[in-house]
């Protein structure tokens, strides 16, 4: 049996429905490589920063489960915060989760040809650093892993599970981005 429930997100994490057929993107754009107090923004291409204090949820939670298909299950997503999550605590928890290094034992589960384009993100990432060097000592993150499939796509489908209130967190490609072609 379903229950509905009457928690909302925050419309800065969702997109407008287009219609079965369009895809609307969400309000804030950011490449969750980057740290979202410098790199986050809305669509209109103001800073994100003043919405951070804004509640991910109506009403109000005190902890915010994000699951995304793309992550390790044991990668967890945890917004919290006791008088309610909010936008920045949101984007922070997903930043902080994805800015971790690569662990060994999960290097290890990956397939070579995994390795091999992680690898190649890496170095790419590492030399359109302001610092190469301090990149290349950096080691890989886990934002590494997702490849090319960096930029935040919204939450979704908020539901609760026994104590938990769980998200679905989309990760897409930078569709922003004008493709090069070899003539």
């Amino acid at each position: 049996m379903t229950r509905t429930h009457t928690v909302r997100l925050n419309p800065l994490f969702t997109s407008t429905p287009a219609g079965e057929r369009y895809y609307m993107p969400v309000p804030i754009q950011w490449d969750v490589r980057y740290a979202p107090e410098y790199s986050a923004q809305l669509a209109a291409g103001m800073s994100l920063l003043p919405c951070f204090s804004q509640f991910a949820t109506t009403p109000p939670l005190p902890k915010l489960h994000l699951v995304c298909d793309l992550l390790f299950p044991d990668w967890g997503i945890v917004a919290h915060n006791p008088t309610g999550v909010t936008v920045g605590d949101v984007v922070e928890a997903i930043y902080e989760t994805l800015h971790k290094h690569l662990a060994m034992h999960e290097w290890e589960r990956l397939s070579f040809k995994q390795c091999e384009r992680i690898e190649d993100v890496f170095r790419a990432r590492c030399m359109t650093s302001s610092n190469p060097k301090r990149a290349l000592s950096g080691g890989v993150r886990r934002a590494d892993y997702l490849l090319t499939t960096t930029m935040f796509a919204g939450l979704t489908s908020l539901v609760r599970r026994g104590q938990e209130w769980q998200v679905v967190l989309t990760l897409s490609r930078d569709f922003r981005r004008v493709a090069t072609f070899a003539r």
